[in-house]
């Protein structure tokens, strides 16, 4: 029997498998290409993140800004509850995070706040870990990455459920540029909270 027959006979049964191959396949190189063509991301990014580990109330609230190429913080007292009745206002407490793309790694910034600001008053605080950097608002840094997602992991999508490269959760970010993605996990005492994440500003 020819080649050419055996092939004609079981056509459907090749297609069966060439063709999930095939799709596969490509969809890897779709994948797999922005990754050796466009380059790592070249500038850290200041973050912010919630912090569940204080279980007393802060009597400030606290704002970052980047401000004129500096990272402040604008620290204002607490106003009282509008009705006493109903208690104090929650505060969200926040702790900084810079993602350092030499390192690919993400760490937290010492701040020195104050504890207290007289009523009527508002503190502005240059955050002096990162004096002398220049930090912009931007939410596209200057070599084009912007932040894509504050939540990475779980599935590896189709080819990973194929090929059971499925992934467990876990809390970190990812940065994209043309069609690549680098993702970069969260400090291990944040990975598990829940607490919102919000971007501040690149580091040009």
């Amino acid at each position: 029997m020819k080649a050419s027959r055996i092939f004609r006979d079981n056509i459907v049964l090749v297609s069966a498998f060439a063709l999930p191959a095939v799709v596969a396949l490509l969809f890897i190189l779709a994948t797999a290409i922005p990754t050796w063509t466009v380059p790592l991301p070249q500038h850290d990014l200041v973050m912010r993140i919630e912090d569940y580990r204080q279980t007393r109330q802060p009597d400030v609230i606290v704002e970052f800004v980047a401000r004129e190429g500096r990272l402040e913080a604008d620290v204002r007292p607490l106003p009282p509850p509008q009705n006493p009745a109903m208690g104090t206002p929650y505060v969200p407490r926040w702790v900084l995070l810079l993602f350092d793309h030499a390192a690919n790694r993400v760490t937290e910034i010492p701040v020195d706040l104050p504890r207290d600001v007289p009523a009527g008053e508002t503190r502005t605080i240059v955050i002096e870990a990162l004096a002398g950097r220049y930090v912009t608002s931007d939410t596209v840094a200057p070599d084009g990455y912007r932040v894509t997602s504050l939540s990475t992991g779980g599935s590896g999508g189709i080819v990973g459920e194929l090929f059971g490269m499925s992934r467990r959760y876990r809390r970190g970010i990812a940065l994209g540029k043309d069609n690549r993605t680098v993702e970069v996990e969260l400090p291990a005492q944040y990975r598990d909270t829940y607490g919102v994440i919000t971007p501040i500003g690149w580091i040009r």
